[in-house]
């Protein structure tokens, strides 16, 4: 270990990987606080105790940085996700799918300024990771309730990418609005009216 002559502490020594896992963190940390049309590479390298260049050993760019940023976030999230859902039945099926449509309205809602950066902004023509994409995420979970006989027997691919973005303009119009259980209700009757299974 030695001391960081920027700030006065004591840096670790660390694996490439872990490095860049504080310097993510950090740029989270960053972006949050200061936001993102404020935030500079010197202010992520500060709160991540490392030297300025110590940032493009890493990120060959700020956008390349936000990309990973957005990976990041969203493979914590789906991770998170994918734990709590867990149905054997038609009734948990529903139960976790409404969980989960407001799991992503708390997300949105938690990202603020950031969700602009990182899905909308300069990196918006980057695609996200299939394993992590919304359309990838709905379809495992309807397929799990197709499996249950929770949903009938519908196309997922087109199903997945429908589901979405009525969750998404669900998300923003309670943002612009502030009347969620007026958009919550409504969706959710929408969901079990498409996709429920008829006897």
């Amino acid at each position: 270990m030695k001391k960081n002559k920027n700030t006065g502490r004591i840096r670790r020594r660390l694996t490439p990987e872990a490095r860049r896992i504080e310097l993510l963190e950090a740029a989270l940390q960053v972006l949050n606080t200061i936001g993102p049309a404020n935030a500079r590479v010197e202010d992520i390298t500060k709160t991540a105790g490392a030297a300025k260049g110590t940032f493009y050993l890493y990120f060959s760019s700020w956008e390349e940085m936000l990309e990973a940023v957005r990976e990041h976030i969203l493979s914590n999230y789906v991770t998170e996700m994918k734990n709590r859902f867990v149905c054997r039945t038609p009734a948990e099926w529903w139960a976790a799918f409404e969980d989960a449509c407001m799991a992503f309205i708390r997300f949105r809602e938690d990202l603020g300024e950031l969700h602009e950066a990182i899905f909308h902004g300069a990196i918006a023509e980057r695609p996200v990771h299939s394993e992590l994409s919304p359309d990838t995420i709905i379809g495992w979970m309807l397929k799990k309730g197709i499996k249950i006989g929770a949903c009938r027997n519908v196309d997922v691919e087109v199903a997945s990418e429908l589901v979405f973005s009525v969750i998404h303009t669900m998300g923003d119009n309670i943002l612009l609005t502030g009347e969620r259980e007026r958009y919550i209700q409504t969706a959710f009757e929408l969901f079990r009216s498409w996709l429920g299974r008829t006897v």
